[in-house]
């Protein structure tokens, strides 16, 4: 990629300043078609204990909640409604995926910093790959550090931004192995002690399962896609069990009409969320996605859609980028009135550890993603947002 301009690290201090004075807004890993593979076994395991979980409404040191009081999914709309207002608001989810490192284990020494990114494109939502959490120091098994953890959702909270939290199979949903960068094991069914904790968070807009796991049947499940049907079948009962928000899937592409009835006949079930990479539109995406649920009524919600700014041939294409980008939210735009709710860009920042690896045209380079630098630089892209994202009316998204 070309050197970045000489002014951008003055203007990148500017909009982070100006998004600190702001008033909060009213408004992992990656592709898994390229991440490494895990062990996966059959079958969720059962809920396990868990501490007490947050007070609804989530308050914080005594201050009035804010956040999101309820969610849910009607028909084509998302539905929530805020803290402080009984009146339910049709969310359009203007938001980017979010991720520090390889394997989810460090967002909480982020967050500010990249908070202050979020507010500065006026994002109101971040899908994340594996839970926003802290984790314990100094144990061989990564434990929840459940006061940090709670910190960070109420930060993102109290900024007006919801988080759709990822869960990963292997880690997350059956647990049990130790993470080969760190040498720590990953707890059984940790997503539920995760659940349990958090399950009326006033930032957590839905719990979501998996990342386009459709790619790695083969390689994760031995080629029986029932192995992960009946995985996610019994995380999203466990799920809904215990909390009210929406429990979803995420999927590469739009799924056939068979690959729609086998998540339609999963209970509880309430998003089907899709990773779309088709260039500069969609294609008919919205009204094929129409067709695929006129039986039963799903908003469509993008839970990846972009372009990096790096070429296969290490060429800056970040001015590519933006133009892409534009388009494709001008589509995304114009479909809250029908089959969609918005979706999640893919991604706040670059992520330098998935390296030079060539995607195609329709992506670019992987590690190039972002619409911020690793080091929290501006491209094209995130000031474009700035304008596209902006709020229009105070009342724009809770």
């Amino acid at each position: 990629m070309k050197p970045v301009k000489a002014n951008l690290p003055r203007l990148a201090a500017a909009l982070l300043l100006a998004a600190a004075a702001e008033p909060a807004g009213t408004g992992a890993e990656g592709i898994s078609l390229r991440r490494p593979p895990f062990p996966e076994t059959a079958a969720a395991p059962a809920p396990v204990a868990a501490p007490p979980p947050c007070e609804p409404g989530g308050g914080v040191s005594g201050k009035p909640a804010s956040g999101l009081r309820s969610v849910k999914v009607e028909g084509r709309k998302i539905i929530v409604i805020a803290h402080g207002t009984d009146a339910p608001v049709d969310y359009k989810i203007k938001g980017v995926c979010y991720s520090n490192d390889a394997n989810g284990l460090s967002f909480y020494e982020n967050l500010e910093r990249d908070l202050a990114l979020l507010k500065a494109i006026h994002a109101n939502s971040i899908r994340t790959f594996r839970p926003l959490a802290a984790y314990k120091e100094g144990v061989e098994t990564i434990e929840l550090d459940y006061e940090k953890t709670r910190r960070m959702l109420d930060r993102l909270a109290g900024a007006g931004i919801s988080v759709t939290v990822g869960f990963d199979s292997a880690r997350d949903i059956v647990g049990g192995i130790r993470d080969g960068a760190t040498g720590r094991v990953f707890r059984e069914a940790f997503y539920m002690e995760y659940i349990n904790a958090f399950a009326t968070h006033p930032a957590v807009l839905a719990w979501a399962f998996g990342n386009e796991y459709n790619y790695k049947y083969t390689e994760w499940f031995g080629g029986d896609k029932g192995k992960w049907l009946g995985i996610l079948a019994g995380a999203v009962k466990n799920a809904r069990a215990a909390s009210p928000r929406p429990a979803a899937v995420v999927h590469g592409e739009l799924p056939g009409m068979a690959e729609m009835r086998e998540y339609q006949a999963i209970p509880g079930l309430d998003l089907v969320m899709l990773n779309v990479y088709r260039g500069p539109g969609f294609g008919g995406l919205y009204k094929d996605w129409a067709a695929r649920t006129q039986a039963a009524p799903m908003p469509a919600v993008l839970a990846e859609f972009g372009r990096s700014s790096m070429d296969g041939k290490g060429d800056d294409t970040g001015a590519l980028q933006a133009e892409w980008i534009g388009k494709m939210w001008a589509e995304i735009e114009s479909n809250f009135g029908g089959t969609g709710a918005g979706g999640y860009l893919f991604s706040l920042k670059d992520e330098a550890w998935k390296g030079d690896a060539d995607s195609g045209p329709n992506i670019g380079v992987e590690s190039r993603l972002g619409v911020f630098t690793a080091d929290g630089q501006p491209k094209e892209a995130a000031r474009l947002l700035m304008q596209l994202w902006k709020p229009k009316e105070a009342h724009e998204n809770p």
